[in-house]
């Protein structure tokens, strides 16, 4: 099986950090409320490394708006806590933290101050072995390896995203006052990337029939037939 999913790796963040700016007139007239589905109570787990459900707009685990990577050292372990070199695209990187490195868990963090090291501006959660172990949920219910068809049923609707093969490939750019919009003022806290795995020539024919710099919806009949899967989740704050 030849596996499709380095040539997203390259520009995977500035895909991501693209979204926010191509949602629609219908994000911007739905609220972070849109989700009905209730949360978990999580009260027993906060601030421990067993915390793995993100609100977007809210929390991703242990991180929240006033986080600091000093505070995060504290309550998951310098362990499990690693100053590092993110990949934000276009060959450019930042300096950031990230959580669970090497792990089906591996999150990674940007900060909007980095003096402190405080304050996250995203959180991206793209695991970086054996993804089917993920332990990371999202409030309704989307997750690491959710098929296309899973998630237009978690959204209630369907939604809109890239075509494949170039650096944005498979983001979704507007979820189409769906379930998962969580949007305030044009702005979305979650984004997701799909990928598809090559299994036979004809993935391939229907893989070219969604390729390149245009919307798709993701109930176009070649999308819904490849049904490609969440490679990577990015949650926003307020």
């Amino acid at each position: 099986m030849i596996n499709r999913y380095a040539w997203y790796g390259a520009a995977l963040l500035a895909a991501l950090l693209a979204m926010a700016s191509c949602n629609s007139a219908s994000q911007m007239a739905t609220q972070e409320d849109t989700t009905e589905a209730a949360a978990p109570d999580t009260s027993q787990i906060l601030n421990s490394p067993n915390d793995f459900y993100a609100i977007p707009g809210e929390k991703v685990g242990n991180v929240v708006p006033q986080s600091t990577e000093a505070n995060l050292i504290e309550h998951l372990g310098a362990e499990n806590v690693r100053r590092d070199t993110i990949y934000i695209g276009e060959g450019e990187y930042r300096i950031g933290t990230t959580l669970f490195k090497g792990t089906p868990d591996e999150a990674q963090i940007l900060w909007k101050d980095t003096v402190n090291w405080a304050r996250p501006e995203l959180v991206r959660i793209i695991p970086a072995t054996q993804p089917q172990n993920s332990q990371w949920q999202v409030q309704g219910g989307v997750h690491i390896g959710a098929t296309l068809k899973e998630t237009e049923r978690l959204n209630g609707k369907p939604f809109e995203l890239y075509g494949f093969g170039w650096d944005y490939g498979g983001t979704v750019v507007d979820w189409k006052g769906g379930k998962l919009t969580y949007s305030r003022n044009g702005k979305s806290y979650l984004g997701a990337i799909f990928v598809y795995e090559y299994k036979e020539a004809e993935q391939d024919l229907l893989a070219e029939k969604v390729m390149g710099d245009s919307r798709f919806m993701s109930s176009n009949p070649a999308m819904q037939q490849l049904n490609p899967h969440i490679y990577s989740l990015e949650i926003r704050f307020r």
